[in-house]
């Protein structure tokens, strides 16, 4: 099973105070919780925290995918083809919150760190870059649009550097 997703608890630094700040840590709650749940497999709780119509460019998928139907149908694919290296963690960190009524834009980094290969070598970490939009709707936040972009891909050896 991965280890569950780690992630800044404090979200500082957004020149909000009061309700301003406590309204970003509950939109980024959201977030991270969707990587907390999605570390240990919990596909209800992911769905929870996501839209039934969200859309999402998907870090898997080349076409947008139009809601639950389609992201359940990448899941499925991904069950067929099997999972690929071990997560280990999610590490979703650096936000960037804004947050607009019932909308919130927050703009953040995420390091997925993988479990070493079954000979022991280490696997080299992921870098995404991301973009949630949020929706508040009786009193609940959720991802209404989700954008991953791989900026550094992980999950193979790292490369060897040679004699030190």
């Amino acid at each position: 099973m991965p280890v569950p997703a780690s992630h800044s608890s404090s979200v500082s630094g957004f020149g909000l105070s009061g309700s301003g700040q406590k309204e970003a840590e509950t939109i980024w709650s959201v977030v991270t919780g969707l990587y907390a749940a999605h570390a240990y497999g919990d596909v209800g709780r992911v769905d929870e925290r996501l839209d039934p119509e969200a859309t999402i460019w998907h870090s898997e998928a080349e076409a947008l995918l139009l809601g639950k139907g389609d992201l359940d149908r990448l899941r499925a694919g991904r069950d067929v083809a099997g999972t690929g290296p071990e997560v280990a963690a999610y590490c979703a960190h650096d936000p960037l919150i804004d947050v607009s009524g019932h909308m919130a834009l927050v703009r953040y980094w995420l390091r997925v760190d993988y479990v070493p290969a079954a000979d022991g070598t280490p696997l080299r970490p992921e870098r995404v870059r991301n973009t949630a939009v949020l929706r508040r709707s009786s009193a609940v936040w959720r991802i209404v649009h989700l954008h991953e972009e791989v900026w550094e891909a992980g999950g193979m050896p790292e490369p060897d550097t040679g004699p030190a």
